[in-house]
């Protein structure tokens, strides 16, 4: 894993905000009733980081993100811990907000919203061209086919192979190819893992709310006060939302899609954003 100078100063502001909660909590104890445990779920390079620094900014949570103490198994050591050890990890601590980033686990979202305490799911979604562009900048231009790769033979079993029903996996096959444009692996990558949403039936449960990312970075203090009511907290004692800039919304604006793929993603972002306004709507009232 390569880390950029931004990883590096974000992992150190992370950690100075973790020092500061542990603080507070030590001094205030929380009935059970009213502690949440909230899982960050969705596709790689979609938001989800910045979703856990928001939080992190709440001094009543306590986060943990892919690499941590409720991780460190499987592949790259990133694979959720057996699901008695996290709530006896998090019971341990004692937060009123436990907010965990277990992006590879997102296939069981049903089966972690249901084990453990007092979970609520947030769905963090995001524009295909954005993320394609973030995934190919980010992780290098191979990743993306590798990807794809992963998830269809499943060979070695890896978490992208998991949970692929058949109607998407036959999707991914009719525009696979090993000599792919790493944008539309990456966008056809983006496709199956937000399609989740649907065929884990994320959109009728209602403890998931499913945020759009270009919605969170326009009004970042509304977004975060219908997350916090939906979650059933009160809202926190500070902002925590000003390191969160509008010119985030323009990356990937033309990002080299094929025609094919960008025709089969639309049609799912448009989907989603439709069932974002819903959930949005329904934690306001």
């Amino acid at each position: 894993m390569r880390y950029s100078l931004t990883d590096i100063r974000q992992r150190g502001r992370r950690r100075a905000l973790r020092v500061r909660n542990r603080a507070y909590r030590a001094i205030r104890s929380v009935p059970e009733a009213e502690r949440r445990t909230i899982l960050v779920l969705g596709c790689q390079r979609s938001g989800t980081t910045l979703m856990l620094e928001v939080f992190d900014e709440d001094t009543r949570t306590l986060s943990f993100p892919e690499f941590s103490v409720v991780s460190g198994v499987g592949e790259g050591g990133i694979r959720l811990r057996p699901l008695p050890e996290v709530n006896a990890l998090i019971e341990r601590r004692r937060a009123q907000i436990t907010v965990l980033k277990p992006l590879v686990e997102s296939q069981h979202a049903p089966r972690l919203l249901d084990g453990l305490a007092n979970a609520r799911g947030v769905w963090m979604f995001r524009g295909f061209e954005s993320v394609a562009a973030s995934n190919v900048g980010y992780f290098g231009a191979d990743n993306a086919e590798r990807d794809l790769r992963l998830l269809l033979t499943n060979d070695p079993p890896n978490w992208r192979g998991e949970v692929v029903p058949d109607a998407v996996r036959a999707v991914l096959e009719k525009h696979y190819a090993s000599d792919m444009s790493p944008y539309d692996a990456a966008a056809l990558f983006w496709w199956a893992r937000n399609h989740l949403f649907f065929d884990l039936g994320l959109d009728q449960r209602p403890d998931v709310f499913l945020c759009e990312y270009e919605a969170l970075v326009a009004d970042p203090p509304g977004v975060m006060h219908s997350i916090y009511e939906f979650c059933g907290l009160g809202p926190p004692g500070r902002d925590t939302t000003s390191r969160i800039h509008s010119g985030a919304r323009d990356r990937g604006a033309s990002s080299p899609i094929s025609e094919e793929v960008r025709a089969v993603c639309e049609e799912l972002q448009a989907r989603l954003a439709s069932c974002s306004h819903a959930s949005g709507a329904a934690a306001a009232e």
